[in-house]
């Protein structure tokens, strides 16, 4: 083939791949051209970027996306995008499984052939499960799913524990960054529950820190569109953005110096170590009690007192949240003491803290 035709096959190439990417623009672009070039505007290295970093992320995994895909339940509410498009566009859970599923991608979060640009899809205030609005800017989006889908309120005396699940689902991230949805004892000597104010002082709440500076890309396992804060193989993290002068000034971890000795071994140590020894305390009283099963398992039946039932709620809030306390120090630390005081001063009747047992029937909480 001589040069002239090798050149008239190149040209021929770019014009096939250019024409593959005009389409129907449905919603309003920054640019009044609909030419082929105006592809390149977006699909860039900055969406590259994203696109690696979210391949090492939860969302991406899609491990859940089959067993959850079951219509009427929650699940597919937020574990496959299908479900989570159509909860958003309509408020409802669909009633149906859906013929085939997908992970949590691009398109979950963001409709950039439509919107134009790459702003979230839903920037709304959310209403918790005990009635409380998180309004905390794009960490809104967040909120829609990272949430206990538990109304604590609903705790009360002889309270029934279905099953092992019992207390708030697994990613109660939204109410524990809002400082609610735990269960707070009332009476004399009780803690002021104090917040910690990362939800109004950090970017967007959520985004702020497990996103980082998205300009300032510092790998595909870190920061970014993989939410992670640290990664096994890494030797640097995101708190550096905990050191900022504003924030943490000087912090190189984030199990930073605590202000006290919070979990009662006589030490002063790191606020999430602090933490781990809390939820211990705890842990070590409610399995003592036939609360819970060596495993982490709630045991079922019917609680007398709404106070042990909330204190089994707490510990389950405390390590459902996965942030070892970060998220909001303030909040959990005084729920883990409380529960750990209560149920200290108020030792469980000579029959048990059970008035009867239950069956577990395999409710999701």
């Amino acid at each position: 083939m001589n040069k002239s035709r090798q050149l008239l096959v190149g040209l021929l190439g770019l014009l096939v791949v250019f024409a593959g990417c005009e389409r129907e623009i449905t919603g309003t672009l920054p640019t009044a051209s609909n030419e082929s070039d105006n592809c390149f505007e977006c699909h860039n290295g900055l969406l590259d970027q994203a696109q690696g970093e979210w391949a090492n992320s939860v969302h991406a995994s899609g491990n859940n996306i089959d067993y959850t895909n079951r219509g009427g339940l929650d699940c597919t509410r937020c574990h496959n995008q299908e479900g989570y498009l159509f909860y958003l566009e309509t408020g409802q859970v669909a009633a149906e499984p859906f013929a085939n599923v997908s992970a949590i991608g691009c398109f979950a979060c963001h409709n950039p052939h439509e919107d134009g640009d790459n702003s979230i899809r839903f920037e709304g205030a959310v209403t918790l499960p005990n009635g409380v609005l998180f309004d905390y800017m794009a960490g809104n989006q967040c909120a829609t799913c990272h949430q206990s889908r538990f109304d604590v309120r609903n705790i009360t005396d002889d309270f029934n524990v279905t099953s092992f699940r019992f207390g708030p689902h697994h990613g109660p991230q939204g109410e524990m960054v809002a400082g609610t949805g735990g269960w707070e004892f009332e009476g004399a000597g009780v803690f002021t529950y104090a917040t910690t104010p990362h939800r109004v002082v950090v970017r967007d709440a959520c985004a702020g820190c497990h996103m980082g500076d998205v300009a300032t890309h510092i790998g595909y396992q870190i920061g970014g569109h993989s939410f992670r804060m640290r990664d096994e193989g890494l030797t640097e993290d995101m708190s550096q953005f905990c050191a900022d002068p504003s924030c943490h000034p000087g912090v190189e971890s984030f199990d930073f110096m605590a202000n006290g000795d919070f979990d009662g071994n006589g030490l002063t140590e790191g606020y999430q170590t602090e933490f781990q020894g809390l939820v211990d305390s705890l842990e070590a009283i409610l399995f003592a009690r036939g609360l819970i099963e060596a495993n982490g398992r709630r045991v079922t039946g019917v609680i007398a007192d709404r106070h042990v039932a909330g204190s089994v709620y707490n510990w389950v809030f405390a390590w459902e949240d996965q942030s070892n306390g970060s998220h909001n120090w303030q909040y959990i630390s005084r729920l883990l003491i409380a529960s750990i005081d209560y149920l200290n001063a108020n030792p469980a009747p000579p029959g048990g803290d059970f008035v009867q047992p239950l069956a577990d029937d395999g409710t999701y909480y």
